[in-house]
């Protein structure tokens, strides 16, 4: 009876091993998913920074903030703010996966399906 139970605990021990390695396998080979849904908000500014530019300038903020376009009438203006601009049609690229071990990102366009991976920038 002992000797049933010894076994059955190895072949259970052995079941979970070799369950976590695949996972860990499925993981080094694919990368870790990545899904946005809802709205991104950047909350947490409390001084208001006055800007005006006639071009496309890169802006870097130190810290979290809440960033405001208006025009010269005070009116809002559309802004884009991009973690990655799209190499084929200029959209801003989302992160879809992520791989741990490599640190490589995938990103892609939701406007032309275009895909670049590239490896995590360290700043």
């Amino acid at each position: 009876m002992n000797r049933i139970i010894q076994t059955i605990a190895l072949v259970a021990c052995a079941g979970l091993l070799l369950g976590i390695l695949l996972v860990l396998a499925g993981i080094g080979r694919n990368g870790v998913r990545i899904e946005l849904t809802g709205d991104v908000n950047v909350a947490g500014m409390s001084d208001t920074v006055t800007l005006s530019f006639t071009e496309p300038v890169p802006l870097v903020m130190e810290e979290p903030g809440h960033l405001i376009t208006t025009g010269p009438d005070g009116k809002p203006v559309p802004a884009s703010v991009s973690l990655l601009p799209c190499p084929e049609c200029g959209a801003s690229m989302l992160p879809v996966r992520w791989s741990p071990w490599s640190g490589e990102i995938e990103w892609a366009c939701p406007v032309c399906g275009e895909r670049v991976t590239r490896p995590a920038e360290a700043e």
